[in-house]
């Protein structure tokens, strides 16, 4: 089976990573693929086939399916990045994010080899 991991859980979860190890409320684009990337291979390892959906056309649909959450930040040369607005917290991420994705998911999104793509110490 082949799921599909949509770029809002896969912001959603680096920024809960990002946010509990160092209070970091912005993660950039390069960042995302390769935690992505790290993210399939963990699911592959463990029996799941996935396809991240991290296109411009889908992070066009974050910023406006989740504007309540999300910024882009264009402000660092070749270095765009997703932000976490000033008012929501951890909670608000797991809340929203984490309370529907399937076990094998979350633990993807939080392996050892998944953080380590984030720059976080487990």
């Amino acid at each position: 089976m082949c799921r599909f991991i949509g770029i809002e859980d896969l912001v959603a979860n680096a920024l809960i990573e990002l946010l509990e190890k160092g209070a970091c409320r912005r993660v950039s684009f390069e960042t995302l693929v390769k935690y992505g990337t790290v993210v399939m291979s963990v699911l592959r390892e463990n029996g799941s086939e996935a396809v991240i959906l991290i296109s411009k056309e889908h992070t066009n649909e974050l910023i406006r399916n989740y504007s309540d959450f999300f910024e882009i930040d264009q402000s660092e040369l070749n270095n765009d990045a997703i932000v976490l607005k000033a008012e929501k917290t951890v909670d608000d991420l797991r809340n929203r994010f984490r309370a529907f994705l399937t076990i094998d998911s979350l633990l993807a999104f939080t392996d050892t080899k998944s953080l380590a793509e984030l720059g976080v110490a487990v």
